[in-house]
Parts: C-alpha cells; structure tokens; sequence
C-alpha cells in the first residue's frame, strides 16, 4: 500500500503519520519505492528503519507466499510491536498468524475521513487514482470505499 498511496498522494502519509499512527518503513521496502527516498520520508513524518542483522537472516528464509520485503515487514512489525499496513492478503495472513497487527488496504483513508483529517473528494481522488494504477484495487473495491468513506464523512459530520 505504501507505493499505492506514495504515487497517488504522498500527503495522505504524512496525514497518517500525524493523525493515526506511527508509519515505519524498513529500508528494503523504502528501495522499491521509487517515488520516496529518506528525506521525502522525513519530511512527511515517515520513519525509515535499518532492520537487524537476525531480522534480514531470518526474512531470508523461504516463504512460498511471501516476498524478501513482505517477510521484512512482517518481522519489523512483529518485533516492533506495530501494525502492518498491507493489501496483499498473503502478508495479511501471516501477520495473522503470528500475532501481528494488520491494516487491511484503503482502511487509514477512511478512518482520517472519518476523523476530519482529509477531505471526502481527496480520499476518492486518491483511491480513484490508485486504482488506475493497481488492478488488484479494482472497480468493486473503489465502489465499497467511497460507500465506506461516504458514512465516514457523515459520522464525522454528525450524520449518524
């Protein structure tokens, strides 16, 4: 999700990072995001982290499922104690079966909508461009978000 949303929007992070959460990229994701580099991350409030020596070796051990950088952020998150933010649903299944906290996709949009923080049309035009370039985030996904963020906006509103 953190290319999704560095391409689309890279303010959307920063508004994580002030208003839900600590946002915490190990160096090996950070590298294959080619719209962000260390000071981009500092400036929006992204904390980027040096993963362990026994944190690489054990990513370095095979996962049928799991990419070198999905198994990084699965055990950074792990020994972290923090959440990982993920779309693919292998990564979210093993966060899950190793007790890890995860965020599924689009989820912090709406919750910062929901809290005021980012405006309804910007969070749309966010997933809509995200989902021009991602066709896992496909039309039935955008749909249910604006569904979601439409009854975030109102509760924020104080429609119910």
């Amino acid at each position: 999700m953190l290319i999704d949303i560095a391409d689309a929007n890279e303010a959307v992070l920063a508004l994580i990072a002030q208003h839900l959460a600590r946002v915490v990229v190990p160096t090996p994701v950070l590298a294959e995001v080619d719209s962000l580099d260390e000071l981009k991350c500092a400036a929006l409030g992204v904390e980027v982290v040096e993963p362990t020596m026994d944190q690489l070796r054990e990513a370095a051990n095979p996962h049928p499922a799991l990419s070198f950088a999905d198994k990084v952020c699965l055990i950074v998150a792990r020994d972290g104690g923090a959440t990982c933010w993920t779309n693919d649903g292998p990564l979210s299944d093993e966060c899950q079966a190793n007790g890890v906290p995860r965020m599924r996709g689009l989820r912090p949009l709406i919750e910062l909508v929901e809290a005021g923080a980012l405006a309804l049309d910007v969070a749309v035009g966010t997933v809509d461009l995200i989902s021009a370039n991602n066709p896992y985030i496909t039309p039935a996904i955008v749909s249910e978000f604006r569904r979601l963020a439409d009854e975030a906006h109102r509760r924020w509103r104080g429609g119910y």
